[in-house]
Formats: C-alpha cells, sequence, structure tokens
C-alpha cells in the first residue's frame, strides 16, 4: 500500500512535466457501471496504469466470491493494463485493453476522465466505433479484508 502511495504521489508531481494537468490522472479506487467491482487504478510504469479487483459485491453475507474463468478468485486480479497517455485538447487518454475477469476476453479499452471527474471506460473490438463506454465513479466506501465490499453501492450515473 505504502509504494502504491508513492507511486501515485510521483505520478501526481511528475504529471505536468510530462503534460498531464493535476487532477486528470485517473488513479484511484472506481466503482464500475453496474456497481459489482471496485477496481484500484494506479500507475505500473512510467506513465502506464493498471487496475485490479480490490472489491466485489455479494448478494449476501454468506455467498461465496465470484471466480475468474480460470477457476480462481476474481479479488486482485488486474483487469486493466495501458500504456502512457495521449491526448490534447479534449484531455489525456490512456490506451489499453480490459479483461473480463467472467470469461477471460480481452478488449480495446480507452480511458479517461470527464468534467466531472468520473472515469469513462470506452471498450471496444478492432475500431472504437465498435465499442461501448461505462461511466465509472469515484469510490470511497470500504472494502472488507476478503474483498467484499461492506455494504452494496447505488449507482447515480447513467451508463450507454
Amino acid at each position: 500500500m505504502f509504494r502504491l502511495s508513492v507511486f501515485a504521489l510521483l505520478l501526481f508531481l511528475a504529471g505536468p512535466a510530462f503534460g498531464i494537468a493535476k487532477g486528470s490522472v485517473p488513479t484511484g479506487r472506481w466503482i464500475t457501471a453496474n456497481g459489482q467491482a471496485v477496481v484500484q487504478i494506479f500507475p505500473c510504469g512510467r506513465g502506464d496504469l493498471c487496475g485490479d479487483i480490490v472489491g466485489i459485491a455479494v448478494a449476501h453475507p454468506g455467498d461465496k466470491m465470484p471466480i475468474d474463468w480460470r477457476g480462481q478468485p476474481q479479488c486482485g486480479l488486474t483487469i486493466i493494463e495501458t500504456a502512457p497517455a495521449t491526448g490534447a485538447d479534449g484531455g489525456p487518454v490512456w490506451d489499453g485493453s480490459v479483461l473480463d475477469p467472467r470469461n477471460g476476453n480481452v478488449y480495446h479499452a480507452q480511458i479517461k476522465l470527464d468534467s466531472d471527474r468520473h472515469l469513462l471506460l470506452h471498450g471496444y473490438l478492432g475500431l472504437p466505433i465498435f465499442g461501448q463506454t461505462q461511466t465509472w465513479l469515484p469510490y470511497s466506501g470500504r472494502t472488507l479484508s476478503d474483498c467484499r465490499l461492506a455494504a452494496v453501492p447505488q449507482r447515480a450515473a447513467d451508463n450507454g
């Protein structure tokens, strides 16, 4: 956790040197569009970003945690990997991939922040026009040591 904080701080401080404005780097914890998972996005290279599942919503306290397509727990799975940001007038955009933990499918992805600091994740096959954008909101709730969310969050953003 300490290393993650140091990396986030370094990226935050170095952002202007790389042409990235403060507050435009989508690091932090985000609740997915369907409200079923929390993903921690963090620097994982020189300008690269990664995203790990750090929280999962389950309907009932005794329910089993979801597993991935290989039969392994989804908690801790890296589902986002990007290259350094590009972009200009529309703000920085990170190009990379997003993994569907249920079936192992990997899609091209672009992530960026909108003017309200919501994370926009655009997943697609082939060309960006053949994709869909999801809006992820910042997550400030608690995740328990077993990766469960302390409370199932309510979604407030429209996704399309």
